[in-house]
């Protein structure tokens, strides 16, 4: 077998097929650049500045190609990408330190094109399905159950196993997963 470092002319030819600058990334997405994804991205993008810039307010707003780091999070997490608290850490010190070695400077703002490389990047490639959340709690509430879960005993594993979370945090994760249930239940959806 050949080691394809020594040949570097197939090396580029490889890296040629896959387009330049956004593109490969942009075959990532469902829909390509024109499609659904993209524009949902780019919206929350220029949202993301507007709540930066406090949504209720009827001054004029300055759109800029920019948004702060601290705002990736909830970019990712409105396109359906929910990291935990590592990878938001992992996501935003690579765009941090991208320049550190190049100006011993760190950066703050991330613009769009960064962002759709770091989703591309870092999104899990088939998500998480639905029916997987709900094994989960099957798995927690016991195979011997009900399917039911003791609700003390469950916010105890929330909050004291895996990754912290705040007692706010817990509630508002609740509260979409309730909503989600009684949709899904409605739907008739599998969630057994």
């Amino acid at each position: 077998m050949q080691n394809v470092g020594s040949k570097p002319d197939v090396l580029h030819a490889t890296a040629a097929l896959g387009g330049s600058g956004l593109e490969p990334f942009y075959q990532l997405l469902e829909g390509g650049k024109e499609g659904p994804l993209a524009k949902e991205m780019e919206e929350y993008f220029y949202y993301s500045q507007m709540r930066s810039q406090s949504v209720a307010t009827t001054q004029h707003r300055k759109v800029g190609q920019y948004v702060a780091l601290e705002e990736v999070p909830n970019i990712m997490r409105a396109l359906g990408f929910y990291p935990t608290e590592l990878q938001v850490q992992d996501m935003i010190n690579e765009v941090k330190f991208s320049q550190y070695v190049d100006t011993g400077k760190t950066v703050s703002e991330i613009d769009l094109e960064t962002l759709i490389k770091l989703y591309c990047n870092h999104r899990p490639v088939f998500g998480l399905p639905l029916f997987k959340v709900y094994d989960a709690f099957s798995t927690l509430a016991g195979a011997d159950g009900d399917g039911q879960i003791d609700r003390g005993l469950l916010l105890s594993l929330l909050q004291n196993k895996g990754e912290h979370i705040s007692e706010p945090e817990l509630a508002e994760y609740l509260a979409s997963l309730l909503e989600l249930y009684g949709s899904a239940r409605t739907k008739k959806t599998r969630w057994q």
